[in-house]
């Protein structure tokens, strides 16, 4: 294994990322969104109805319990106050999935994009092994993705304090439940994506069937997110982690597969 030739095409490809407006869109756009427009745009408007009775039946129930577990001051909110603290988790959900978003759209780039943009002959050429393709090219989407993730998390978790400290008394973000999602499970799922979309992208020969078949792919680890999640809600701390042993032998034998799809003589065959 050579680190050297790795971090080479690694390189090359964050390279050629910054060259695709539809790449930069997906790294820098998308994680913008999600930091700064939905919290302005759903909890400032939510925040303004101080005053409002709601109703507590409303506030209650198998959610409201999950949440209240980890949020230490959650008896001494009302219940709007409660309302808002049930609306930032769920658009911290959402937050979550820019691991999923965010390698499906540069590991097409980085495997089609090279097909159709002739310059792959010049990799298969060269005495790179497969396996060291497939590292270098999860590393080039695994990256962005983690920085992508991280400042949409950390801006999303500032916003979204700074709006609702005045009506809840407290910091609600971040916490051992964010910290561990952002900075462990976002990383694990983003390698995951990667693998399943180079797999992909290793049979299609455009980058718009890359994108249309590994959306679908990727459906799957939306609903592994939201097990994840509520194993942490239930205080389950051993499955929880267990959970990122199971996603770590996921990544190990998706890569097995994918260096095997990702052969020489495959890649030539589906330019021709």
């Amino acid at each position: 294994m050579n680190f050297k030739r790795i971090w080479a095409l690694t390189t090359k490809d964050l390279r050629e990322f910054t060259k695709s407006k539809f790449v930069m869109a997906a790294i820098i756009g998308i994680p913008l969104m999600f930091a700064v427009f939905f919290p302005l745009a759903i909890l400032i408007p939510m925040t303004n109805v101080a005053g409002v009775d709601i109703p507590g039946d409303q506030v209650e129930g198998l959610v409201a319990d999950l949440i209240a577990q980890t949020v230490s001051n959650w008896d001494t909110l009302d219940n709007l106050g409660k309302t808002m603290v049930m609306v930032a988790y769920v658009l911290f959900i959402t937050v979550l999935l820019l691991p999923i978003i965010i390698p499906a759209v540069t590991a097409s780039e980085t495997v089609v994009g090279e097909k159709e943009r002739k310059t792959i002959e010049a990799i298969l050429a060269s005495p790179i092994k497969e396996s060291e393709i497939v590292i270098a090219k999860i590393l080039s989407s695994v990256l962005p993705s983690f920085i992508g993730t991280s400042a949409a998390a950390i801006g999303y978790m500032v916003i979204t304090d700074i709006v609702l400290y005045k009506l809840l008394g407290f910091v609600l973000f971040p916490n051992f439940l964010s910290i561990v999602f952002v900075f462990i499970f976002g990383p694990l799922f983003s390698t995951i994506s990667v693998e399943l979309m180079i797999m992909v992208s290793t049979k299609v020969k455009s980058v718009r069937d890359s994108y249309q078949i590994g959306s679908l792919v990727v459906l799957p680890l939306i609903l592994l997110i939201g097990g994840e999640m509520i194993l942490f809600l239930f205080n389950s701390y051993a499955a929880l982690f267990g959970g990122v042993g199971v996603m770590v032998v996921l990544i190990l034998i998706l890569y097995k597969i994918a260096v095997s799809i990702f052969n020489r003589e495959n890649v030539i065959a589906k330019m021709v």
